[in-house]
């Protein structure tokens, strides 16, 4: 394949291309966020590096009912090879090459999935300013790897056994972040909700998931354990918290009001927040928790 000609590749260039194949798939706005540009700046050097061929996108494109889509790039062969190259002459390696499945284009299930990348996007660009901690490593529902023979979602998990769908649990994305003097993790969960699921059940034989069902789930997860050792990879967990993020802070009244039947000894293991409030600083400290009794609020790293 022939090189891809008079492309100047930057730290800035170099932080963008290895984002964007952490993660699959960004848009302009989080390759924004995460490499610290304004989008205007973001969106020159994104489009350079397409007439460049280092990259490809999906998207933007109108669909009725919805709007225009956003632009999402993508790491091409040749991307990923200038990549490698730079990487490996630093002394660091970046994942095999993984082609990008864009047969349908765009689906509702995008929303949700640029809506959860845009949060990662936060979490990103807030840890890099942390002094006494370090990002250790993030989690997000559409990765997959490769268990044995067979490939699996990276947050899939099932709170007890056997691992039948009733079991099943799937996070929409995670991260943890480790203490740089004492080595201590923290896991954090991320459920994003765009305000569309049920928050209870009407009627007793309604077989809908709701946002109290999904709750009562992660409650059997975090007994059981297992949360810690399917994550086991990003270290082992002093911490760990169940981030739901959603659209008002109505919703969140709401979601929690909806919760209080749930069993109070885990409402500590929850913290709410919105997305415009993640927008301005993921590590706020205005967090709330489960309990819609309780009216303080909260940091998500101590002495942050």
């Amino acid at each position: 394949m022939a090189k891809l000609i008079d492309l100047t590749v930057t730290d800035v260039t170099l932080a963008a291309l290895s984002s964007i194949s952490v993660y699959r798939y960004l848009s302009v706005h989080q390759v924004a966020t995460i490499v610290g540009l304004k989008d205007k700046s973001a969106s020159e050097m994104l489009l350079r590096l397409e007439r460049h061929k280092a990259l490809s996108h999906f998207g933007n494109t109108g669909i009725r009912g919805y709007g225009k889509t956003p632009k999402m790039y993508y790491l091409t062969r040749g991307g990923h090879r200038v990549l490698s190259e730079e990487m490996e002459a630093v002394g660091r390696t970046v994942a095999p090459y993984s082609q990008i499945n864009i047969n349908s284009r765009w689906s509702p299930l995008m929303y949700h999935r640029v809506a959860t990348l845009d949060v990662l996007a936060y979490v990103e660009r807030d840890c890099q300013s942390l002094k006494d901690y370090r990002l250790a490593g993030t989690l997000v529902e559409y990765r997959r790897e490769k268990i044995g023979a067979k490939w699996r979602k990276e947050t899939t998990d099932f709170v007890a056994d056997p691992p039948c769908p009733e079991n099943r649990i799937v996070p929409d994305a995670g991260f943890a972040v480790e203490h740089l003097q004492t080595g201590k993790r923290a896991l954090f969960l991320i459920e994003v909700d765009l305000g569309t699921t049920r928050l209870t059940t009407a009627q007793g034989d309604d077989d809908v998931t709701t946002f109290t069902d999904k709750l009562a789930q992660y409650d059997r997860y975090l007994s059981s354990g297992r949360v810690a050792r399917r994550h086991k990879h990003l270290g082992t967990f002093s911490g760990f918290h169940l981030l739901t993020i959603t659209n008002s802070d109505q919703r969140i009244a709401n979601m929690r009001a909806a919760a209080s039947a749930l069993p109070r000894s885990f409402h500590g293991f929850y913290r709410f927040s919105t997305l415009d409030k993640l927008r301005q600083k993921f590590l706020h400290d205005g967090w709330l928790s489960r309990d819609h009794a309780d009216h303080k609020t909260y940091r998500l790293i101590k002495g942050n």
